[in-house]
Formats: C-alpha cells, structure tokens, sequence
C-alpha cells in the first residue's frame, strides 16, 4: 500500500487491533505534521473506544488547495446550518466514526441525523481550526470547539454548561465527496465537563 493512501483512519485500526504499535502511530502522525495536542486527541480517542469500520481507499486525484477548499466548503456549510449542503457533501454510503459512539454512521441518512443532534446539542458552537494539512485524499484539521451544552447528547442530557473540547476530524474524499470522516477527541474529558 502506498504511504499517502495509508490513512490515520486505517492507522488508528491497526493500533486497535495490535498491527501497529503505538509509539510508531504516534511518530507517523507528528511526521505528518499533527501538533502534540492533536496526537493526544486521537490517541485518547484510541484508548477509549474499540470501534471498526471499513477502511475507504482511493488515489489522491485533487490537488491539496482543492481539498483545502472542499474542507472550507464544509466548514461554512457546518457553521451556517445548511443541511442540504453538508448532506450533498457526503458520497452516498459515506462512513463517519466519533469517539462518542461505539458504532459508525453509515450512510447520508444516518451522517445527517448525527449532525442534526449535534446541532441541536450545542448553542453558540464555534469551530476554530488550529492545525490542516493535506497527505494524499485526506484532510487532517486539529480544532477547538466551544459553545454553551443545550441539548442532549449521549449519556450526557443538556446540562446548560460552556464546554471547550480540542479534537482532530480526518476527512478523506473521492471524486469530490467525502467517503470517510472520523473525529478523535477525549469523550472523557467532555463528560468532566458537562457531565
């Protein structure tokens, strides 16, 4: 398999499952760039969830300031609420893992209804890129969201509190839509918080 097409998704798998030690992902992911603050977000994910899905492979045929420019897109459309945007955004069976849930998202419908509770869950969110960088068809962005815990999320009912949580949100696309996106974050350190 050639390196750029080996993804943080896939390496994050293999760690799961034993294939690839722990330091060595660790030293990948600060090769590719990834702050410490961000390996530690995924890192933390990895240890608190056992999740799989599969793996969605494909030859880098953007050049990175499109993908940049997709992962833009994306963001505007997330911040602005326009759902029918972010669902186009998505290839049809599209896979979405978050370190909240055990099982993946598969599928627009599936995609939508989790961002649909997201959106519901938190009032006045922002999402601040701290960290982007493009290795073959992946967009790798390390973020701070913040906004105040107005609805319910899983295990956690709207509690009314401020919440800052730092994550990394791998995006790797396919003749322009996204097929895979997996957001890594410590879903321990959330529930201090709202919790």
């Amino acid at each position: 398999m050639q390196e750029e097409e080996y993804t943080i998704p896939q390496m994050v798998e293999d760690v799961r499952t034993g294939k690839m030690p722990r330091r060595h992902f660790m030293k990948k992911l600060t090769t590719m760039g990834i702050s410490t603050v961000g390996v530690g977000a995924i890192i933390a994910a990895v240890s608190s969830s056992s999740s799989a899905a599969a793996t969605a492979t494909s030859a880098a045929t953007d050049h990175p300031t499109q993908h940049l420019q997709r992962h833009d897109d994306h963001l505007t459309h997330q911040s602005r609420g326009n759902m029918p945007a972010l669902h186009n955004d998505y290839a049809e069976h599209a896979i979405v893992e978050d370190s909240m849930h055990s099982q993946p998202f598969v599928g627009r419908a599936a995609i939508m209804g989790r961002k649909n509770m997201i959106t519901a869950a938190a009032s006045d969110a922002q999402i601040t890129v701290t960290n982007r960088m493009v290795h073959g068809n992946q967009v790798t962005a390390e973020w701070v969201a913040t906004g105040i815990h107005t609805g319910d999320l899983p295990g956690l009912p709207a509690s009314g509190r401020p919440f800052t949580l730092r994550g990394v949100t791998v995006v790797v696309r396919h003749d322009g839509k996204i097929v895979r996106e997996a957001l890594y974050y410590d879903v321990a350190e959330l529930h201090r918080q709202l919790g």
